[in-house]
């Protein structure tokens, strides 16, 4: 399985449900997906798993894997949620409950500070350039 290349401790790991067949999509379209801006993929529709946006954890993620500070992207839930086009990401207490959401849901995504062996999630490749 593939780590995001620089990636630092805190949020190094993007997670999807087995469902999502792809086994990587460019930052990009990463960063679409956690701005809610993408909703389907693989014919499933996403479900999005967050920390806390005051987790440390999840400002590691934003800035460093996704290049955008937690603010603008709670900015962009916020956007979404009000125009009607969803219904929010899923804000979860912890990293271990993040790992079974995601292996729970079809379509689920979350982000996790450890890579971790499960059978029903897997690692995605981010390609690109660090942001």
């Amino acid at each position: 399985m593939a780590l995001f290349p620089g990636a630092v401790v805190g949020a190094q790991v993007v997670v999807v449900n087995d469902s999502i067949t792809r086994n990587a999509l460019p930052v990009a379209t990463v960063r679409a997906i956690f701005s809610l801006r993408v909703q389907v993929l693989d014919g499933h529709k996403l479900t999005v798993f967050v920390l806390d946006p005051r987790d440390p954890v999840h400002t590691g993620f934003s800035k460093d894997v996704l290049g955008v500070f937690p603010y603008q992207l709670e900015a962009a839930w916020n956007r979404s949620i009000f125009s009607g086009a969803s219904r929010g990401p899923v804000i979860v207490n912890s990293e271990a409950e993040m790992h079974r959401r995601v292996a729970n849901t079809v379509g689920g995504v979350g982000y996790l500070s450890q890579p971790v062996a499960h059978e029903s999630i897997r690692i995605l490749n981010i390609e690109g350039s660090h942001p």
